[in-house]
């Protein structure tokens, strides 16, 4: 089994030390290959809406930096976890950056969802586990509850993670999950 870390290395705190090693713990204690991937923004450029991902070259990225890297990876792991400060109650710029750039791995069109919001469909019949965990000094109630709620509509078989500086807490919440990739539905 495959674990992907995605890392944002511009908010490197103590916080991020102890959960980073937790993180590394727990996964190697499962027997998981780890690889990790740490970002800045000087590593990925925005999206250019060129759609030469769709067009182009299916399923690749036509801007020539880490994303290509981070969607190779991505695909191949069973697991990615996004270890990003929480920021105004939402990922990093960093991070959201690379969850834009996630855009090979779906098709160009568009499909209705049962609540009427809409999305793209999948590309692949299986996608890797993604688990963000957003951690800062002082989370605020609202704040966790924003990140949750983002990050339930940018992906419905995401898992979120708020980590409080606990330990047991993060640990009980990881073990909850069920680290196996996902079916096709992002």
């Amino acid at each position: 089994m495959k674990a992907l870390i995605l890392i944002d290395k511009e908010y490197q705190t103590d916080i991020y030390e102890q959960l980073h090693n937790t993180i590394k713990d727990y996964f190697e204690q499962k027997k998981f290959e780890l690889d990790e991937i740490k970002i800045g923004k000087e590593d990925l450029a925005f999206c250019m809406g060129c759609f030469g991902c769709w067009v182009k070259k299916p399923g690749e990225c036509v801007i020539d930096d880490t994303m290509s890297q981070i969607n190779h990876k991505f695909i191949n792991s069973d697991v990615v976890i996004c270890l990003s400060p929480l920021v105004f109650g939402q990922f990093s710029a960093n991070i959201k950056n690379a969850l834009d750039r996630w855009l090979p791995n779906v098709l160009p069109f568009f499909i209705t969802r049962p609540d009427g919001s809409t999305m793209h469909p999948s590309r692949y019949k299986s996608y890797p586990r993604q688990i963000v965990i957003a951690y800062a000094e002082d989370i605020k109630d609202e704040d966790a509850e924003l990140v949750v709620d983002i990050v339930k509509k940018h992906r419905r078989s995401m898992d979120v993670i708020v980590y409080k500086n606990s330990q047991a807490k993060l640990l009980e919440s990881l073990n909850n999950i069920d680290m196996m990739r996902v079916g096709d539905e992002l």
